[in-house]
């Protein structure tokens, strides 16, 4: 019965409020960008726990000189998780002075996607340093490699609050 007072709601609400459904399916993209993202938080998260096993699983000297490297590779995981995690959601509330207009949202979700894009090369050279690892060979160019694309990854997050900000004041972005 519930269930069938809240559809009244919402199909009068569609019908009164001038833009409610367009608001809605804003609201809809809004939700679905904070869950995509914390999906690919999901990932990176991933990724660190097994920066944490690798480094258990080293024996001897390597473990020694490994440690600083995975150290580092472990901090810039979790501030790139951070960055997802916390970046700004691709939608105002419905009260707000600036909205997002639909072209907008097309432009942060198609970037989103690149980010996807971005998180699945890390996991690929997390692989290559796992592997390295495994066969007990230097593993200095695959932490490097790992590290370039993490920050390359935190460059491009900066990147990403520079177009919400662009999109609050309402300026097209080249």
């Amino acid at each position: 019965m519930g269930e069938e007072r809240e559809l009244g709601f919402l199909e009068k609400a569609k019908r009164l409020i001038p833009g409610y459904k367009g608001y809605k399916r804003k609201e809809e993209r809004r939700d679905n960008d904070h869950l995509f993202r914390m999906s690919l938080v999901e990932r990176l998260e991933r990724m660190k726990s097994g920066v944490h096993e690798l480094v258990a699983g080293l024996k001897g000297p390597a473990a020694l000189t490994a440690v600083n490297d995975f150290d580092r590779v472990t901090k810039k995981l979790e501030k790139v998780a951070d960055e997802v995690r916390f970046a700004s959601r691709g939608y105002r509330g419905w009260f707000d002075m600036h909205k997002v207009r639909e072209e907008e949202l097309d432009k942060l979700y198609a970037f989103d996607m690149s980010l996807a894009e971005d998180v699945e090369e890390l996991e690929n050279a997390m692989e290559s340093l796992h592997a390295a690892a495994a066969s007990g060979s230097d593993m200095r160019d695959e932490v490097d490699r790992l590290i370039e694309l993490l920050v390359e990854f935190s460059e491009k997050m900066v990147r990403r609050s520079r177009l919400m900000i662009d999109l609050e004041k309402n300026r097209p972005v080249d």
